[in-house]
């Protein structure tokens, strides 16, 4: 997974270099993520568990214009991202296993995404411009991490979702998505929403995915 995600960062930061008339914008924004897990065991009701994440995310991403067609483009941009997320939790179990501990959880990730979108610009009046998009997002989580503490104690331990024995979470995942915006001038403001294709859950019946509502700012340069 490691080697796909580096090829395609390498490849769109490659496509972006060899339009002299592409675009390159700076931006950030704030991004709400609702996080699903779903643990079924055999013919048994599944049992669904959600996790609210928040956060932003930093980057840059390029826009290059298709010739053929006045207003498409294509947008291949670097991104890093930051959740936290935190909650009480009673406990759930299930068919007599213990599903999520009873407890307080502090959530963090951090991760690149590399989205890759098609773009189309109609302009309005002046150097005011109104746009949609949609494409696939691939991203690679660097770090996730969780800190739960029983109730009434203050002593959080940690876990490393990522790494050794209590590894639970695949770092790699895709998204699809899309979304609208505006630009006036050399300002974007960006609003739009992208949900998860692959299971990011390395647990036993379990799957999990997410949802991703995000409300950006960019600066073309």
């Amino acid at each position: 997974m490691k080697k796909i995600f580096a090829t395609l960062l390498a490849a769109s930061l490659m496509f972006a270099a060899t339009d002299a008339f592409a675009q390159l914008y700076v931006g950030l924004g704030y991004n709400n993520t609702d996080e699903k897990s779903v643990y079924q065991n055999g013919d048994n009701d599944p049992v669904i568990t959600k996790t609210p994440l928040n956060g932003f995310y930093a980057g840059a991403s390029y826009n290059i214009p298709i010739p053929a067609v006045n207003g498409l483009g294509i947008t291949p941009g670097v991104y890093a991202s930051f959740l936290l997320g935190k909650q009480h939790v009673d406990g759930v179990s299930a068919f007599g296993v213990t599903i999520i501990p009873g407890g307080n959880y502090k959530y963090k990730e951090f991760a690149i995404d590399v989205p890759i979108h098609a773009n189309y610009a109609m302009a309005l009046s002046g150097d005011t411009k109104f746009f949609v998009y949609g494409g696939p997002k691939f991203q690679y989580a660097l770090s996730n991490k969780t800190e739960y503490a029983t109730d009434g104690s203050s002593d959080y331990s940690t876990t490393d979702n990522l790494k050794g024995n209590s590894a639970n979470r695949n770092p790699f995942n895709l998204y699809l998505g899309g979304g609208i915006g505006a630009q006036v001038a050399q300002f974007q403001i960006i609003l739009g929403y992208d949900f998860s294709l692959l299971n990011i859950s390395t647990k036993d019946n379990t799957t999990a995915s997410r949802g991703q509502l995000k409300i950006g700012l960019a600066y073309a340069l």
